[in-house]
């Protein structure tokens, strides 16, 4: 890979996504422009004229600065195209999760009050939307803030950017940020759905309180539950940080993947998940009716594994794909050309 691409591959990095071609097309003519002028083909130029042409444009994250969409304010533009991915997709699957299991709830309860039940799960989206929007909100504006100042602002008299401070592999992340906050945003999305109302319930010293899930598995499944849940995201950090499936990221991909998988249909197969009390509740005078929703829920949870088994096996094979990919030499110069 020669200067001038590991140089345009740079300055995309910080590029929007939706004018990075352009931008990057434009770069490139501007580059061979200036080698032009030096009587030099970009071709047959050496390093040394590709070096000083390259030198003249500057810091490429400077340069990509010019092009960005201007006054971000809160979150800028190095942050911002991952900042509305990661609020669409948690919005597009938190909030239609939501609605349809207030709902579901809300019929069972009274089959006939269907404009209650509605009313109640888009208020209740709102609210949830409200919340997801604020908190992602803030937690990009931290990583905006935390992000390196530029060179020319850290003292009066700033050293001169050269071409040896080109990454030599600037490859396109294979992990985007909002994929992998994404799905750090949905685990403790769940992780408070299921410890929040038990908690809540205990401090408030509510005894009349019937979880949804079944107090037995309180006793053994709950904490493999929540050990499997530290160590995934511990592992969706990793993926933040790495950007790429290197083989370590990969293998533990799989391992995790695969013991999430076994966890689910033991307990699907084993275990009773919803608590038959907290369903009973639902509408204790008309037993026809609890016998319909106890058949609900059972496929309701069935449903739901099947459906979360099938992500994560989409995920392993996804994961060792492009892992493959990462370290074929031509993936790797494929990877690069593609940035744009």
């Amino acid at each position: 890979m020669n200067l001038i691409d590991r140089y345009i591959a740079e300055v995309g990095r910080h590029l929007p996504e939706k004018n990075r071609s352009d931008i990057e097309a434009e770069i490139r003519s501007m580059v061979e422009d200036m080698l032009e002028e030096r009587a030099v083909s970009a071709n047959s130029a050496d390093e040394k004229s590709i070096a000083e042409a390259l030198e003249q444009l500057g810091d490429p994250k400077l340069l990509a600065s010019k092009y960005a969409p201007s006054k971000r304010y809160l979150i800028g533009p190095d942050w911002f195209e991952a900042y509305i991915q990661t609020l669409q997709r948690v919005l597009y699957i938190a909030l239609p999760v939501f609605a349809a299991v207030t709902i579901a709830l809300r019929l069972a309860d009274n089959p006939l009050d269907f404009a209650s039940a509605l009313g109640r799960a888009v208020g209740g989206a709102f609210e949830v939307g409200l919340q997801i929007f604020f908190w992602i909100t803030i937690v990009f504006i931290f990583l905006e803030r935390s992000d390196e100042v530029p060179y020319e602002t850290r003292d009066s008299k700033p050293k001169a950017w050269t071409v040896t401070q080109l990454p030599k592999t600037p490859l396109k992340r294979q992990i985007s940020i909002g994929e992998a906050l994404t799905n750090i945003v949905m685990e403790l999305f769940l992780f408070v759905w299921i410890v929040l109302p038990p908690m809540q319930a205990w401090l408030q010293g509510e005894n009349d309180y019937v979880p949804f899930l079944h107090p037995n598995l309180w006793n053994l499944w709950m904490p493999i539950f929540f050990v499997l849940f530290v160590l995934t995201l511990i592992h969706e950090l990793f993926k933040l940080k790495i950007g790429n499936w290197t083989p370590a990221l990969t293998a533990t991909n799989v391992i995790l993947g695969t013991a999430t998988i076994i966890y689910i249909v033991a307990l699907v197969t084993t275990q009773q998940v919803i608590n038959p009390a907290f369903v009973a509740n639902l509408d204790s005078a008309q037993i026809s009716q609890i016998r319909s929703i106890a058949t609900w829920s059972t496929w309701t949870v069935g449903i739901t594994a099947t459906v979360f088994i099938g992500i994560i096996l989409w995920d392993m094979v996804n994961s060792i794909r492009l892992s493959k990919r990462l370290n074929e030499p031509s993936g790797m110069v494929a990877a690069v050309k593609n940035v744009s």
